[in-house]
């Protein structure tokens, strides 16, 4: 287990609120950041260990030092002591071994740029004021700067309650004389700051290890002064801030001393600004990074904890942890208002969440400032993590040429991510703008828990879209509101949303609204609340091969008030209500090759088109192996639409379903009765076949599983039954097994060219006035008359022994027959085939 070393330098010294020298009292010591008391505490020989870390008392060389010791498996540390009145206080410190480390980064850092430090200049963290160098140095991102210099900040308190600021802003005062510079704020302390300092150009502030924390009723750091004034980015630039915990110390509840509306970093007019490896926290009703019209702003690798609004009427729910904004009065801290927006913005592996005492930020990164005809352009968000946002993770206003990619956003009060715009038809400030978003790509991002809106959301207005817009490989899950929608885009100019996983929205997988030439593809969606897709006010829009696999409620795709949509290839299966409904004047729409299936659900239709739903093609989908008939897989309020070669508009046309699973020609399937299944289609039919009296006739059928059997239809040609004595008609599966038959009609008169209908009175079970199919396949209709003159019937003719009867073969089986047989159990099978097969029409209802 590791030893870090603490305590045992000048600055190690417990002191009063009023610089008061404290001795032999006792001190705690934490875990920074945690609360997490340290109990593993030893000398420093690292192994005798210590009951209670004391200040040192008054007979002491160093009375009231805090001698040197060692804690394990922690590197940074908060001292904690009670003040005079019973009051916490505590400092930060880090461990030796970790400042060393960020010399050595520094060292390391120089040497990367081809640049070393003059090695015969005294150690900078030992001296006070100005270090003159030989020579040029680099610091990390930043250009050789001739005369670039060290200033060492010395002579601060550091223990977070003293006010610091006049020893740091001295030293960036210093290096902004001497033309820029690197100011190193020492690691270990922390640094009460009384209001912003502020940084001018050419600076690197190096403060790893190092915490300032706000003690006035201001934020920490900017780059200009109250009365400067500037245009466009030709303010202070080219700075750099690296590492260092920034502390805006926000009150709430007793704690914290900053009420105000306050950005932690203030950036304005200016370019070239870096802030890398830095933690702030504790957020006061406004930003911890503002980019106000900043050119080639980046932030990489920091935190960002804890955000209180202070506003007392809960008006700045919104604020964002870094804010991208433009020069205009009311944003902007100083002049030039002159709409200057930012540009080039890169935020990379940066973390938004709580700190150990406040919530999360209104909004992780964003905007909310326009002007119109101003756009915020190159805005790039990579690799980001965002936990628990008021609002939403990342709220897009007027970008243009932006990039969301790679990041991770849970917990979002409203969307996760959100482009959006103002709505120039107003009514407010924005009434009449000009702004239209263009260029975005949304990519990979993992979307998790939003409470309300949308997982990601492209919203622009009529008369302001936002266009060229690609999501693209994201996966949103679990919504908690009936709001929630997976993906949403409205009044966007073609965008495509493409290969993106959807699980869990209490209301749509992915809405399209107004937005022409959508191109819906690839998508996965599941378990949603409501439809699958829905596509509305748009044209020439498509969903393409999209897998949809449960919806609570509506359909699987859910097309309206729309024109020329196509919706082709896509699977959907168990949707509540239709796979694919046309809706309210969807015109002139095409719906092709598509596979529906009801599965566990409580699918009621394949394809279902609205009275208005008017010059559809319904083409070669597949709606099989629901139990469906043509009517109910295909339902039509008015005139069924194009469903096959030739304009057809016959149902079911070239679509499957369960009658078609024998293939067979599209007009013969469009011709077939509804709810009838037929031995062979009325088209074929053209002969007659004599029965020969008394011989049970088995002719084939298919049947789906499920299917209900009332009755059993044969039909006589131009020979009638000559003085009938028994008639009776079966049902049997593939092996010839009795299912059901009919009740003997004996001597009832069966004319020439009559369609006889026998109904159902036994089954398998027993007496039965139906029976029900138990699979999808190969069945028979048995006929038996036995007559003085039997009756001929109407069919496609006959067929040879030697053809008809090869397995699994028709035609005639027993002979001799009079009443009709027991089937109750299957105690009837049918003999082998024997004779002609007679290929006689009958169907069954």
């Amino acid at each position: 287990m590791p030893l870090y070393t603490f305590g045992g330098t000048p600055a190690d010294v417990l002191t009063d609120t009023a610089g008061n020298v404290v001795t032999n009292y006792p001190l705690l010591v934490k875990v920074a950041g945690t609360g997490a008391t340290v109990t593993a505490l030893f000398e420093a020989d690292g192994t005798t260990p210590i009951s209670e870390l004391r200040s040192n008392g008054p007979s002491s060389s160093q009375p009231g030092a805090i001698r040197t010791f060692k804690a394990q498996d922690v590197s940074e540390i908060e001292y904690e002591y009670l003040d005079g009145s019973g009051q916490p206080i505590r400092w930060y410190q880090a461990a030796r071994e970790v400042a060393a480390g960020a010399l050595d980064a520094a060292q390391a850092a120089q040497g990367a740029a081809s640049t070393k430090l003059d090695m015969e200049t005294e150690d900078p963290q030992t001296v006070d004021g100005p270090v003159t160098f030989n020579s040029p140095i680099s610091a990390p991102n930043l250009g050789d700067q001739s005369a670039a210099r060290w200033f060492v900040v010395s002579g601060a308190t550091g223990n977070g309650v003293a006010d610091d600021r006049a020893a740091i802003q001295a030293q960036l005062d210093a290096a902004h004389t001497a033309g820029g510079g690197i100011v190193f704020i020492p690691p270990g302390r922390t640094y009460g700051i009384s209001t912003f300092l502020v940084v001018y150009a050419d600076t690197t502030i190096w403060a790893y290890g190092a915490t300032l924390k706000a003690i006035g009723n201001t934020g920490l750091l900017r780059n200009f002064e109250p009365t400067d004034l500037f245009a466009g980015y030709t303010g202070r630039s080219r700075i750099q801030i690296l590492g260092g915990t920034w502390d805006a110390n926000a009150a709430d509840a007793g704690v914290g001393t900053v009420t105000g509306t306050t950005n932690c970093f203030g950036f304005v007019h200016c370019s070239d600004i870096t802030v890398r490896d830095v933690t702030i926290t504790n957020v006061s009703s406004a930003h911890g990074l503002e980019f106000n019209s900043t050119a080639r702003g980046r932030a990489i690798n920091c935190n960002f904890l804890g955000y209180k609004d202070n506003s007392g009427d809960g008006s700045r729910d919104f604020s964002e942890a870094i804010q991208i904004d433009m020069a205009v009065s009311g944003s902007a801290a100083i002049g030039d208002f002159d709409a200057t927006p930012s540009k080039d913005i890169l935020i990379e592996g940066c973390y938004v969440g709580p700190s150990s005492r406040l919530g999360s930020f209104g909004r992780g990164f964003g905007s909310h400032m326009l002007r119109s005809g101003v756009y915020y352009y190159g805005i790039r968000i990579i690799g980001c993590r965002i936990e628990g946002t008021r609002q939403q993770g990342i709220y897009g206003f007027g970008w243009r040429r932006a990039v969301i990619a790679d990041n991770v956003i849970s917990g979002s009060g409203l969307s996760g991510i959100q482009l959006s715009r103002p709505d120039p038809a107003g009514p407010g400030p924005s009434e009449g703008f000009t702004v239209n978003g263009r260029n975005i790509s949304i990519t990979g991002n993992a979307v998790e828990g939003a409470k309300d809106a949308s997982g990601i959301r492209v919203y622009g207005a009529s008369g302001g879209t936002y266009d060229q817009v690609t999501i693209a490989g994201n996966s949103v899950l679990g919504f908690s509101t009936d709001l929630s929608n997976g993906i949403h885009v409205e009044y966007c100019g073609r965008p495509n949303v493409t290969g993106n996983t959807i699980a869990g929205t209490q209301s749509t997988g992915i809405v399209c609204f107004n937005s022409d030439g959508a191109n819906i593809a690839s998508n996965t969606i599941r378990d949603v609340g409501s439809n699958g897709i829905n596509i509305t006010g748009c044209t020439g829009a498509q969903a393409v091969g999209n897998t949809i696999d449960g919806t609570s409620t509506n359909h699987g795709i859910f097309v309206t008030t729309s024109s020329a949509v196509a919706v082709q290839s896509n699977r959907i299966n168990a949707p509540a209500s239709a796979g694919i409904r046309l809706s309210t004047s969807a015109t002139g729409c095409s719906v092709i090759g598509n596979q529906v299936r009801k599965g566990s659900g409580g699918t009621t239709s394949g394809v279902s088109l609205d009275a208005t739903a008017t010059g559809a093609a319904v083409l070669n989908n597949d709606l099989s192996g629901n139990n469906w008939s043509a009517s109910t897989a295909l339902p039509v309020s008015t005139a069924a639409p194009i469903t096959g070669p030739g304009g057809m508009t016959a149902l079911p046309g070239s679509n499957v379903v369960d009658s078609d699973l024998t293939p067979v020609p599209a007009l013969e399937a469009a011709i077939s009765p509804a709810g009838r299944y037929e031995t062979t289609s009325r088209l074929r039919c053209g002969t007659a076949s004599t029965l020969v009296s008394g011989a049970l006739y088995l002719v084939p059928i298919w049947l789906p599983k499920g299917l209900v059997i009332s009755s059993i239809t044969f039909v006589t040609g131009g020979t009638a039954a000559g003085t009938p004595t028994n008639q009776w008609f079966t049902l049997h599966n593939s092996s010839r097994v009795a299912l059901a038959r009919t009740a003997d009609n004996t001597t009832t008169a069966w004319a020439a060219n009559t369609a006889k209908t026998l109904n159902i009175a036994q089954a398998t079970a027993g007496a039965a006035s139906s029976y029900t199919t138990t699979y999808n396949g190969l069945h028979y209709l048995g006929v038996m008359v036995a007559a003085t003159t039997p009756p001929n019937l109407v069919g496609e003719g006959s067929m040879p022994a030697a053809v008809a009867n090869a397995a699994p073969g028709f035609g005639p089986t027993n002979s001799s027959q009079t009443t009709p047989p027991t089937v109750t159990g299957g105690a009837f099978t049918a003999a082998a085939f024997s004779g002609a097969g007679i290929l006689a029409y009958a169907y069954t209802s």
